[in-house]
């Protein structure tokens, strides 16, 4: 399967590449608190700020977007990173 994200390193995130935030959030000591103040800057985060607040893991709501537009989950998050 082709990798949707090779040729695209602008993803709307505040960082402007999803490496360097995946690389922020890892070495962050809280990616949980880092990614929602993230993500509330974003309206297009909104829903999976409501899903996570509603008790959904982080996890959860990663791999079922994913699936929603048809992106391997386990692909998708070695893409980035290697």
């Amino acid at each position: 399967m082709a990798n949707p994200f090779k040729n695209s390193n602008r993803l709307n995130n505040p960082t402007g590449n999803i490496r360097e935030l995946y690389r922020a959030m890892s070495q962050s000591t809280n990616p949980y608190e880092m990614f929602m103040r993230l993500a509330s800057q974003n309206p297009n985060m909104q829903p999976i700020i409501n899903a996570i607040k509603s008790g959904n893991s982080p996890e959860s709501v990663f791999k079922s977007m994913c699936q929603q537009r048809g992106i391997n989950p386990q692909e998708f998050v070695n893409s980035i990173t290697k």
